[in-house]
């Protein structure tokens, strides 16, 4: 696992990979973190002309300062947007700061590329099982109350103002608002079964 340090040096690299893609307006974009990044788009996702732009690592001010060069340049058509968990596990951002980035993020999109359909994803929990193969660094350092109320302060934010929201929570987690263990490998990230449900979801809005 990547140190911050890596974490970061990782993240300027694939900024300035996407940065000098070549590329076609009007189409599909993905952005966020390593929930977007690590999504197998030709496994999951063949045949749909989508742009990938997660970078692991992502917050919603970083998101905010690369925005322009990770979506609004594109013009999507649609525009899925997945940030905030590590706003709470890197930088400890509150709830209010993390959900008021986001509305930062989706009114800029709105203003620079009046056309774009804006899809919000629900941020997944986690889940602290005591056992071996848990990643205690990421897992411990985010609280699955704060990701619930988030989720909830979105949703509402995505009704009022004729949004989508993605709920891919609603499908990922178990009876006690944690990541079920059969879509994870470490209690954060998702494996492919976890993948698989995350994609159905989008293609539902695509």
């Amino acid at each position: 696992m990547m140190n911050r340090k890596e974490i970061i040096k990782r993240y300027k690299e694939k900024l300035q990979v996407i940065s000098e893609r070549e590329y076609d307006k009007n189409q599909i974009v993905l952005i966020g973190d390593c929930l977007i990044e690590n999504l197998n788009m030709e496994e999951h996702l063949n045949g749909k002309a989508i742009y990938n732009n997660g970078i692991s690592g992502d917050t919603s001010e970083l998101l905010i300062s690369t925005l322009y060069k990770r979506a609004i340049k594109y013009k999507p058509n649609k525009l899925f947007i997945s940030i905030g968990s590590n706003d709470m596990g890197f930088e400890k951002t509150s709830v209010k700061d993390i959900y008021n980035n986001i509305i930062t993020i989706v009114e800029e999109v709105k203003r620079r590329s009046k056309e774009t359909e804006v899809h919000i994803v629900s941020v997944i929990p986690v889940n602290p099982a005591n056992m071996d193969n848990i990643n205690r660094e990421y897992v411990d350092s985010r609280d699955n109350h704060e990701i619930s109320m988030l989720n909830y302060y979105l949703k509402n934010y995505v009704r009022k103002n004729k949004l989508k929201f993605v709920d891919i929570t609603k499908y990922l987690k178990n009876d006690f608002y944690q990541l079920d263990l059969n879509y994870t490998f470490d209690g954060f990230h998702l494996n492919e079964t976890g993948y698989s449900v995350v994609s159905e979801q989008i293609k539902i809005h695509i």
